[in-house]
């Protein structure tokens, strides 16, 4: 038997009974009896546990937690209704023990986020009690599906991530000062958000000055900020387990007239997309939209990557607005960046990027941060 168990001492708040219904529905129509939840936002968005090294098993009739001392008491209060297994050995052992308890036949997992042997170790685990039989049935992206569309509770705590992270970048943006360094100037703007109450920065804060602002995912080095260049700040705040994701395009002093050029491009076909969203439009539709308008200007060779994806508890979910990944309909609740650039390598790039809700009607723009040209020039 598993080492240890608590029982359940209360119920889920409501909005995850209501997610709870829609994986049940999901596991009917796959013919499951249980779900192994292995990835922890997958794990988090179910239950509201955010411990590492642990592992969940869904069932129609509960939830399990295999975890180990380290976070009992955690889970005891972020999810006490949960029904809890602290494990003293193997991670596979305990989960085999549960199955079994729980006379489970057909197991999915994410074959995604799941390696093979970790695969492999179940089933030989499972495979000493001769009396028991389990399929483990590979699935892809059931979660993250269900998890595109976000509920009134996520779509809250993504507003309030990305006023932390604007609050944040307008504080920022009054320090900055040529002689600083990329790395000075990232470091400020993740205190800037840590002290407006985030946990962290959503992804690693790309800040890029002068020529390598055309490097897509530049990571910041201890460059200085010199006058008449651009700087690029793409950032996002993690709040209470939900990303923003935002960019703006700064301009320090006087910067070649092909960048105030480029900026007005990539801000009409941004604006162009955002006019564009609505449901039933597809990912592809939309992104051909904000390409057309750089198409038309010249620089599609210049703008090599997808319009944008969705944000939840990951800075990369679905749905992903691009030409190159599958089309998706857009429905409401979804929430998406979209950030179309131009990069011009040897002279510098912009690339302008705000959160989109899609609502019934249309779409909203979360974010507000003031994105006109005139409104990112730093003398």
């Amino acid at each position: 038997m598993p080492a240890s168990k608590t029982t359940t001492v209360s119920r889920p708040k409501a909005y995850l009974q209501a997610r709870h219904k829609i994986v049940k529905t999901a596991l009917t129509t796959l013919g499951l009896d249980g779900l192994l939840l292995a990835h922890p936002p997958d794990l988090a968005y179910l239950t509201n546990f955010t411990g590492d090294d642990s592992v969940g098993i869904f069932t129609s009739k509960r939830i399990h937690l295999v975890t180990d001392f380290r976070y009992q008491e955690q889970a005891e209060i972020e999810a006490p209704w949960l029904t809890t297994t602290i494990r003293a050995g193997a991670m596979v052992k305990a989960l085999a023990e549960v199955i079994i308890q729980e006379k489970l036949k057909r197991i999915g997992f994410e074959a995604n986020l799941v390696t093979v042997g970790q695969v492999e170790a179940l089933r030989n685990a499972l495979a000493k009690d001769r009396q028991t039989k389990v399929e483990l049935v590979p699935l892809e992206d059931v979660l993250i599906k269900i998890r595109m569309v976000k509920d009134d509770h996520e779509t809250g705590l993504i507003r309030k991530s990305i006023a932390c992270a604007q609050e944040a970048f307008e504080a920022f943006r009054t320090q900055i000062q040529v002689g600083q360094t990329e790395n000075y100037l990232a470091g400020l703007l993740i205190l800037e958000m840590r002290s407006r109450g985030a946990a962290d920065y959503s992804f690693p804060c790309i800040l890029a000055s002068g020529a390598p602002s055309s490097l897509p995912h530049y990571r910041p080095t201890d460059a200085l900020v010199q006058t008449n260049q651009p700087l690029l700040v793409d950032f996002g705040a993690l709040f209470q387990g939900y990303c923003s994701d935002l960019t703006r395009t700064l301009m320090i002093g006087r910067v070649p007239a092909k960048m105030k050029d480029i900026y007005r491009i990539t801000l009409e076909a941004q604006e162009a997309a955002i006019a564009f969203l609505r449901p039933g439009v597809t990912t592809i539709q939309a992104d051909r939209v904000a390409r057309d308008v750089i198409d038309k200007a010249g620089y599609g060779k210049y703008f090599g990557h997808g319009l944008g994806h969705g944000i939840g508890r990951e800075i990369h979910e679905l749905p992903s607005l691009s030409k190159n990944a599958p089309e998706i309909e857009l429905r409401p609740g979804m929430i998406v960046t979209v950030e179309p650039g131009i990069y011009l390598p040897g002279i510098g790039g912009v690339r302008i990027e705000d959160d989109v809700l899609i609502t019934h009607s249309g779409c909203e723009v979360l974010s507000s941060l003031d994105k006109s040209y005139e409104a990112n020039l730093i003398d």
